[in-house]
Parts: C-alpha cells; sequence; structure tokens
C-alpha cells in the first residue's frame, strides 16, 4: 500500500489539475505543436543522411512510441476532464487527481527531456554521418590519385620504350662501329697483302741479288784465272825480254807500262770486293729489318687478336646488359598487374576505410620499391654509358695506332725506295767500273798488238787474251742488260710502292673519317646520355616530391582516421548511455502505465480504453 500511494496522490494532483480551466488545452496544444517539430526535424534529418542503421531505426521508432505516449495520454486527460466536467466529486478527490496530475505532467517533462537527448544524439549520429561522408570524398580523392599514380605508371612505361627505342638505337650505332672495324679489318688485310706482296718481290730481288753475287763470283774466278795467266804471262815476258833485252827496250818499256796497268787493274778488282762487301753488309741490314718488320706484323696480328677478343667480350657484355633490360622489363610489367590487382581491390573494398589504408600503404612501399628499381635502373644505364664512353675512347686509341702503324710502314717504303736507289746507283757505278776496266783492257790490247808486231808467240797470247776480254765485255754486257732490267723493275716495284702509298694515303683519309664520324656519333650519344640523365633526375626528384606529399597525405588521413575513430568511439558510447537511460526511462514510464491502467482499472469499472493500453505495451515490448 505504501509504494501505490505516491502515485495515487499524483494521480489525484493530475485530476485536480485536469479541473482547472484552460490548462489542459494549454498542454495539450504545447505537445501537438512540439511532436510535428521532432518528427519533421527527426525524420528530415534521417532523410537527408539516407542511412538505414538499426539504431538510427530504433531512435526514430522510440520518438514515435513517445509521441504516441504523449497523444495517448493527452486523449485520456481529456476524457477525464470531461468526465469530472459531467460529476461531482469530493476535496479528498479532486486533490488527489491533482497530485497525480502534478506526478504525470512531472513525468511528461522527463519524458520530453528524455526525447531532447534522444534527438541530440541523433544530430551526433547525423554528424557522424556527416564525417562520414568526408571519409568518403577523401577515398574519391584517394581513388583519384591513385587513377594519376596510374597515369604516371603509363608515363613510366612510355619513358621505358623510349629507353628500349635508345637502346636499339645504341645497338645499331655498335653495329656500325663493328662494321667500320671491320673495314679497318679490311683495310689492314689489303695492308698484309700488299706486305705480302713486297715481300715477294723482296725475296725475288733477293734471288736476283743472290744471282748476281754467284755472278760476281764467276767473275771473280775468272780474274783470278786471268791473274793467274797474267803472271805466266809475266814470266814469259821475263824470259823474253832476258832473251832480247838488248834488241828491244820498246818493249820492256810496254811490259812495264803493262804491269802498271795490272796494278791498277788489281787496286780496282780490290775496290770491287771492298763494294762487294759493304753490298753484303747493306743485304745483311736489310734482312734484319725486314726480320724486325716481320715481327712487327706479328705483333700487329697478336693486337688484332686481342682485339677480337674484347669484342667478344664487349659482346657479351650487350648480351648481359640486354637480359638484364628484359629481367627489369618482366619485373615492371609483374609490379604493374601487381598494382592493377590492388586497384581492383580497393575498388571493391571501399567500405572499409582500414584495408584501403592498408592497401594504400602496400602500394605506396610498391611505389618506393619501383623508385629504387628506377634508380637503380639509371645507375646500371650511367655504368653503361661510360662503358661505352671508355669503349669509344679505346677505339680512338686504336685508331690512332692503327696510324702510327700506317706512319710507320710509309717510313719503312720510303726507306726501302731509299735502299732500291742507292743499291741501283751502286749499280750504275759497278756498271762504269766494269766499262773503265773494258777500256783499260782495250788499251792493253792495244800494247800487245804493238808487242805482238815484235813477237809472234806473245800476239798469240794476246790474242787469246783479247778473245777472253772480248767475252768478258759480252758479259759485262749482259750484266748492264740484266742491270737495266733490275731496274725497269726496280721502276714497276717503285710505282707499285707509290700505288700502295697512295691506297694507303686514301685509306688513312678513311679511317680518318671514319674517326670523325665515330667521334661525332659519340659526341650525340654523350649529349644524349647527359640530356636523358637530366631528364631522369628532374622525374626523380618529382616522384620524390609526389612521394613526400603522398606521405604527408597519408599521415593527415591517418590522423584524420583517428580523430574520427576516437569521436566515433566517443559518441557510440554516448548514445549507448542515452539508450540505456532511454530504456530505464521507458521501463519507468510502462512500469507508470501500468500502474495508471491498474489504478483506474479499479477506480472505474469499465477500465481504461484498450486501444492506447495495449498500443503502448506491445511497442514497449518491441
Amino acid at each position: 500500500m505504501s509504494s501505490e500511494d505516491p502515485f495515487q496522490d499524483s494521480l489525484d494532483d493530475d485530476l485536480d489539475g485536469f479541473s482547472e480551466p484552460g490548462r489542459g488545452s494549454r498542454i495539450r496544444s504545447s505537445v501537438y505543436t512540439k511532436t510535428p517539430e521532432m518528427e519533421s526535424n527527426c525524420y528530415g534529418d534521417y532523410g537527408a543522411t539516407g542511412g538505414k542503421s538499426p539504431l538510427m531505426k530504433t531512435l526514430m521508432d522510440a520518438e514515435a512510441a513517445a509521441n504516441s505516449a504523449a497523444v495517448q495520454l493527452m486523449s485520456f486527460k481529456e476524457t477525464l476532464e470531461d468526465d469530472f466536467a459531467d460529476s461531482r466529486h469530493s476535496a479528498s478527490d479532486n486533490r488527489r487527481m491533482s497530485r497525480q496530475r502534478g506526478l504525470l505532467l512531472e513525468k511528461l517533462e522527463v519524458f520530453k527531456g528524455i526525447n531532447k537527448s534522444v534527438r541530440q544524439q541523433l544530430k551526433d549520429l547525423q554528424d557522424a554521418e556527416a564525417s562520414r561522408m568526408e571519409t568518403d570524398k577523401h577515398i574519391d580523392l584517394l581513388l583519384k590519385k591513385l587513377t594519376q599514380a596510374e597515369c604516371d605508371n603509363l608515363h613510366l612505361k612510355r619513358n621505358l620504350n623510349d629507353k628500349e627505342k635508345m637502346v636499339d638505337e645504341l645497338m645499331s650505332l655498335r653495329k656500325k662501329e663493328m662494321e667500320n672495324t671491320e673495314n679497318a679489318v679490311h683495310a689492314t688485310k689489303s695492308v698484309e697483302t700488299t706486305r705480302a706482296h713486297l715481300q715477294g718481290q723482296l725475296h725475288s730481288k733477293e734471288a736476283d741479288n743472290n744471282r748476281l753475287t754467284a755472278q760476281l763470283r764467276g767473275l771473280e774466278r775468272q780474274l783470278t784465272e786471268q791473274k793467274l795467266e797474267i803472271d805466266g804471262l809475266r814470266g814469259e815476258i821475263s824470259s823474253v825480254s832476258e832473251k832480247a833485252e838488248q834488241e828491244k827496250e820498246g818493249l820492256k818499256k810496254a811490259t812495264r807500262a803493262q804491269k802498271q796497268r795490272a796494278e791498277r787493274f788489281e787496286a780496282a778488282v780490290d775496290k770491287c770486293y771492298t763494294q762487294l762487301r759493304e753490298k753484303d753488309v747493306q743485304l745483311a741490314e736489310a734482312c734484319s729489318e725486314r726480320d724486325t718488320w716481320r715481327r712487327q706484323q706479328e705483333q700487329k696480328t697478336n693486337a688484332r687478336i686481342l682485339l677480337d677478343a674484347q669484342i667478344g667480350l664487349l659482346k657479351g657484355q650487350i648480351a648481359d646488359i640486354t637480359a638484364k633490360l628484359q629481367k627489369k622489363r618482366e619485373e615492371f610489367t609483374a609490379a604493374n598487374e601487381v598494382l592493377l590487382l590492388k586497384v581492383e581491390k580497393l575498388n571493391a573494398e571501399n567500405g572499409d576505410i582500414g584495408l584501403e589504408n592498408a592497401t594504400l600503404k602496400a602500394s605506396i612501399v610498391e611505389l618506393e620499391l619501383q623508385l629504387v628499381h628506377s634508380k637503380a635502373a639509371l645507375k646500371e644505364e650511367s655504368t653503361v654509358s661510360q662503358e661505352r664512353k671508355d669503349q669509344a675512347e679505346q677505339y680512338q686509341s686504336q685508331v690512332a695506332e692503327l696510324q702510327v702503324e700506317v706512319e710507320d710502314l710509309k717510313i719503312k717504303l720510303e726507306s726501302f725506295l731509299r735502299e732500291a736507289e742507292n743499291i741501283r746507283e751502286g749499280r750504275d757505278a759497278e756498271v762504269k767500273k766494269v766499262e773503265r776496266q773494258g777500256e783499260k783492257m782495250r788499251s792493253s790490247m792495244d800494247m800487245k798488238e804493238s808487242i805482238h808486231e815484235a813477237n809472234s808467240q806473245l800476239r798469240q797470247k794476246l790474242d787469246a787474251l783479247q778473245k777472253q776480254m772480248e767475252e768478258l765485255h759480252g758479259e759485262n754486257q749482259e750484266l748492264v742488260r740484266r742491270l737495266a732490267g733490275q731496274e725497269e723493275a726496280l721502276h714497276y716495284s717503285s710505282r707499285q710502292l707509290e700505288q700502295r702509298s697512295a691506297d694507303c694515303q686514301a685509306l688513312n683519309r678513311q679511317l680518318e673519317a671514319a674517326v670523325a664520324d665515330v667521334r661525332q656519333q659519340v659526341s650525340k650519344v654523350k649529349d644524349k646520355a647527359v640530356s636523358r640523365e637530366s631528364s631522369l633526375q628532374t622525374r626523380i626528384l618529382e616522384l620524390e616530391a609526389e612521394k613526400s606529399r603522398r606521405e604527408n597525405e597519408l599521415k593527415h588521413m591517418k590522423q584524420s582516421k583517428q580523430s574520427a575513430e576516437k569521436q566515433f568511439e566517443v559518441r557510440l558510447k554516448d548514445l549507448q548511455l542515452s539508450l540505456d537511460q532511454s530504456k530505464s526511462h521507458k521501463q519507468s514510464i510502462q512500469n507508470y502505465v501500468d500502474f495508471l491502467k491498474n489504478s483506474y482499472a479499479t477506480m472505474f469499472d469499465e477500465g481504461l480504453p484498450q486501444a492506447p493500453s495495449s498500443f503502448g505495451s506491445s511497442y514497449f515490448l518491441k
């Protein structure tokens, strides 16, 4: 009974308040004027947000139920006012009804406060929805940035294609350089053929010199035989002079002159021996020079073999570089495919902000890896360009060495020409000496004829000597003809040497032109490499700036996400507390309504209307 007394007193107070004129209408008007505003605010905001979360639905259902409960209470109050207007009650009943009315109004005010708190919570939820919309906008911006990153990847692909084109151009330049080297090799082969031809000519000249030496040796034998015969003649002349000293003093003078001429002839023969020795020395020097030239040619062949080995190594390096480029290209395509897959995952998982941030972090890490790979590729390209520069410098040094070798060959050819001219002059001098000897022999023949007139035996011997001298003269003429043929051969060889020198000069000009072309190409390649390096450096700087900007954006997004999560958690806690409070208030209201229903059922035999009570109980049971 003690627990029911306060409710009974509040019901009496309410009934007393209902009896006051105009008060119920004011309360009803306030309720009816306020609930539409609440409904418009709630449903309008809900329609603006467009969300369908269970929390929002329950809050709106609670607000609608509260409004319906207020309407039902107001209708109940009107019915009570009508009943009290018709019937008369005692003062105690009026006080009790007024007390109950006051309690009911207090409960209604509490319920209105609860409605206000629920409305505030709904506004907070609307703010959360607005923040979520902002996060969606941020997600859209991130997607746009991802598309921009894809565009950047396409630009990088184009740059890689340009690099591949440049590599193809460099390969074509390399092929041209190889062709130039092959042309140089052909030129060296032609020089070798000319060298072989010159060696053949030298061998033929050596054979001719050997034949000439053999002939000179035969002449020496004949001269020794003549000396022996002269010695015999001297003995005979001495015997003849002893027999006819008194008769032929002129013969003595002739013999003396003959002796002097013979001595002169011997001196000339000695000079010929000395000249032959000098020729032998010159031939030995020519053979030594030929051996040195052969050794130089062997060294050149060894250098060419080394150059061929270096060219093979360079080809292997180029193949390795192409394989590395292919591997990098495959890695870049795989990275692009991974990026595409991750972008598709991001598009599929737009609702989950945490997963999007994780995928963005992964994409940023991959972009950093791509930057590292691009930097490594730049370093490798710079090393490749440096190696190519070194190769070009090596080619230039090789061309300079070839030019030096050609100049050495020119000098050697000029020395050979000088030696040939010296040999020709020496042979001319020998011919002149032989002619002088012939003249001397003619003079001796004249003297012999004069002696032959004096002595028939001496004449016969002198005739034999004359025949021998004629034979020697014929041999000398044959030698002169041979020397003329050799001179013609020397002229022909000199003309060939001049032609070869002209060919060597033409080859030198071609080599100089090729070197100039190679230098121009190397300068062009250097300029292109410098421009590419500058463009790549600018691109790297731009990518680094973009990376830093994206990192800053990610930091801001993380901070905003953390702040939003904290705000959301705080709001959820507040909503949970408000919901708990609303549930407790609803339970108290339900208990109070049940109490009113039971009290009015006991007070009035008819009881409360079933529709409102059943509606309220069913709503709160929901």
